[in-house]
């Protein structure tokens, strides 16, 4: 690790709150290898196993730290099975070290990867290895040694990231009809519904469709169908009215002025919906 960079581990796991005590002992496990190190909690509260939800919060969160950043990331349902840890670096200069279950290529794309490793070499790992605990047993040890500037093959094989294991989230556009089927990626504490449709200056990325303000969009899941208007910030709509606009995050996020969306509509993540923008 070049000494240009502060020591940076960022960490996002579903222990929940019930679980802090797991996040304190990999912390403890981070700051035994490498005691400078500065660790940051992106978020512990992901809903249990969902890969959906942590993929999208890393995605939209990972660019903003600084470069050398080491992200571990334990949603890891298939802990002590025989699914790989993996370790890589991107062209960008962030690592990541995490399980081979999909969340990776919901990240990352493979263009993006310069260096990928399985995590093999048990003279990295806290002995004795939890099958039930490996973010503390070894990917918090292998992202603080990363931090002292262990090259990547040294914890283990050489991996083809066109080998990663491929957790499918749905999303297919009918371009003529100007038609979405998407997930829903994330819920916020508000209510606000994140899809994973992506927006790149006032289009839908890579189509001609054209948002625009008070534009019409019709929601539908469930059975229900509901039209809003797409906007740049929650008081262009009266309170308790439906809306469309580009969140934070640059995905197209649906809200209810001074209201919970989510509770409203019936849905949370991981939910498939039909977005018409006709």
């Amino acid at each position: 690790m070049t000494e240009l960079y502060q020591d940076v581990i960022a960490l996002l796991t579903d222990f929940g709150l019930r679980g802090s005590h797991y996040v304190a002992s990999m912390k403890g496990v981070i700051l035994k290898i490498n005691p400078n190190v500065k660790i940051v909690d992106i978020a512990h509260m992901v809903s249990p196993y969902s890969i959906i939800e942590a993929s999208y919060l890393i995605k939209s969160s990972y660019r903003y730290f600084p470069e050398y950043t080491v992200f571990i990331l334990v949603i890891d349902p298939g802990v002590g099975s025989s699914r790989n840890i993996l370790a890589l670096e991107t062209e960008s200069h962030y690592y990541f070290v995490g399980p081979d279950n999909g969340l990776f290529p919901n990240i990352l794309f493979e263009d993006e990867i310069e260096e990928c490793v399985i995590v093999n070499n048990e003279n990295y790992f806290v002995e004795p290895v939890s099958q039930t605990f490996h973010g503390r047993d070894i990917m918090a040890p292998v992202g603080a040694y990363i931090t002292n500037g262990i090259p990547l093959p040294n914890f283990g094989s050489y991996f083809n990231p066109k080998k990663f294991v491929h957790y499918p989230i749905k999303y297919e556009l009918k371009p003529k009809e100007h038609i979405i089927e998407c997930t829903i990626q994330y819920v916020d504490s508000f209510g606000n519904i994140t899809t994973n449709i992506p927006i790149k200056d006032n289009l839908i990325r890579d189509t001609e469709i054209e948002l625009y303000e008070g534009k019409s969009i019709i929601f539908s899941a469930n059975n229900k169908e509901i039209k809003g208007i797409y906007a740049s910030h929650f008081a262009d709509v009266p309170k308790k009215n439906l809306l469309f606009l580009k969140g934070s995050s640059n995905f197209l996020e649906i809200s209810i002025n001074q209201g919970n969306a989510a509770e409203n509509l019936n849905v949370s993540i991981g939910d498939i919906i039909i977005i018409d923008l006709k």
